[in-house]
C-alpha cells in the first residue's frame, strides 16, 4: 500500500507543475469580443425614444437657460427720493416759442353812397390790401296795393267787375312775377300814403293787399385784406381769400 500511496502522491505533484505550466492556475481574462452586441427590439425602440426625451430636453434647457436673466445683471433702476423736485433731472431746455404771423383774411365791406364815404371809411384803418367796386343790388323802390289773384280767368275777370263795381277805376293785371294775375290798385312812393289807401279800400269792403317793392341800382363795396384783429368791430362780410388778389 504504501508504494501506491507514494505513488499518487508523486501524481499529484505532477499534475499540479503541469497545470501550473500551461496557466490552468492562472485565472482566465475575457477578451473583447469583436462582434456587434445583440439588441432585441424592445431594447432598441425604449433606447430611440430615450435618445429623442434626451434632445427635447436639452433644447429646452438651453432656451431656459437664455431667457434667464441674472438681476445681478440688469441696470440699477433710478429711485427718487420724496420731497426731491425735479431740478436735479437733466431735462432738455424747452424749445423757444415761434412767433407766428397774424393769418389774414379777406373781407368786404359796403354799399356806401359814393366815394367820398368810402374814403372816409377806410381812414385810418390798418388794412392789408383795399380794392373797391361796384355791384348790383336791390334797393327799396314803392309800394304796391293790390287785390290777390283769382284761381282762374274767369274768377279774374269777376273780380275785376266788381272792384269797378265799388268805384274803383284805375286796375291793371300784374303780367308776370310771384304776383302774376293779381289786380294792382295802385303804387305809392310813401309808405303812409299806401296804407291809407288800403285803409279806404277795407272800408269799401274790398280786402286788398300791400307790398313793398324794389330796384336793382349799382353800389360801391370794398374788398380788403386784414386780420381777425384788425378787421373786429368793423361791419364787413368774410369772402374767399382768392378774391383779394
Amino acid at each position: 500500500m504504501k508504494p501506491i500511496f507514494l505513488l499518487l502522491c508523486l501524481a499529484n505533484v505532477l499534475f499540479f507543475f503541469w497545470q501550473f505550466h500551461f496557466g490552468a492556475l492562472t485565472p482566465a481574462t475575457d477578451r473583447p469580443s469583436e462582434l456587434p452586441p445583440i439588441l432585441l427590439v424592445e431594447e432598441r425602440d425604449a433606447a430611440r425614444r430615450g435618445a429623442a426625451i434626451s434632445q427635447v430636453l436639452d433644447r429646452n434647457a438651453a432656451a431656459l437657460q437664455r431667457l434667464a436673466v441674472p438681476k445681478l445683471l440688469l441696470p440699477p433702476q433710478p429711485q427718487r427720493l420724496a420731497g426731491v423736485t425735479g431740478a436735479a433731472e437733466n431735462k432738455p431746455p424747452r424749445p423757444a416759442a415761434v412767433k407766428r404771423e397774424p393769418v389774414i383774411n379777406c373781407y368786404e365791406a359796403g354799399p356806401f353812397a359814393d366815394d367820398a364815404e368810402l374814403q372816409r371809411w377806410l381812414k385810418g384803418k390798418p388794412l392789408v390790401s383795399a380794392q373797391s367796386f361796384y355791384r348790383e343790388i336791390a334797393v327799396p323802390a314803392d309800394y304796391q296795393v293790390y287785390y290777390p289773384a283769382a284761381k282762374d280767368a274767369e274768377q279774374s275777370r269777376i273780380n275785376k267787375m266788381m272792384l269797378q263795381a265799388k268805384g274803383i277805376a284805375d286796375i291793371w293785371m300784374v303780367p308776370e312775377g310771384e304776383l302774376k294775375g293779381a289786380l294792382s290798385l295802385g303804387v305809392f312812393v310813401e309808405k303812409d300814403r299806401a296804407l291809407s289807401f288800403r285803409e279806404q279800400l277795407a272800408a269799401r269792403g274790398i280786402r286788398a293787399e300791400l307790398r313793398q317793392r324794389s330796384k336793382a341800382r349799382q353800389a360801391l363795396f370794398v374788398r380788403f385784406g386784414a386780420s381777425r384783429a384788425m378787421a373786429g368791430g368793423v361791419a364787413q362780410q368774410r369772402v374767399p381769400a382768392a378774391d383779394c388778389d
